[in-house]
């Protein structure tokens, strides 16, 4: 029987449950970290590109929103409507991007434009993906 009372005995010592909690500790902390990050970053895919020629390129102001050629000049006012059909009309131009140039006004437009131009234009009807759907530009 005492044999038995000191393999267990060392068994006990051999298994260190500190060393497991630390490392269940850990593991915890990166698994929240990762959480953190994916609800901290956007939704759609933003990367840092500059517009090329024949990108649409549509510029936010304090004063309304419009597309631009350069991204800094308005050669047409946009409203609501108007970015919607933009939006619409380069669901079948998968060769050209969408850039969106925040330089004022209001941020959760920039954003809720994002998603909407982003759910319309990152995947065909299949699913598959046909294109980085939303440049965005924020200085």
């Amino acid at each position: 029987m005492s044999r038995l009372l000191q393999r267990l005995e060392a068994e006990a010592e051999d298994h260190d449950v500190s060393k497991e909690l630390f490392l269940g500790i850990m593991m915890l902390m990166l698994c929240l970290g990762i959480m953190v990050l994916n609800v901290a970053s956007p939704v759609w895919r933003a990367h840092l590109h500059e517009p090329e020629e024949g990108d649409v390129v549509v510029v936010y102001r304090k004063e309304g929103l419009g597309v631009s050629a350069d991204g800094s000049t308005i050669a047409q006012e946009l409203g609501e409507a108007g970015f919607r059909s933009l939006v619409q009309g380069l669901v079948s131009r998968p060769l050209v991007d969408l850039h969106l140039v925040f330089k004022g006004g209001s941020r959760e437009l920039l954003v809720r434009h994002a998603a909407y131009a982003d759910s319309l234009l990152s995947t065909d009807q299949q699913g598959n993906k046909v294109r980085t759907a939303v440049y965005v530009h924020s200085w």
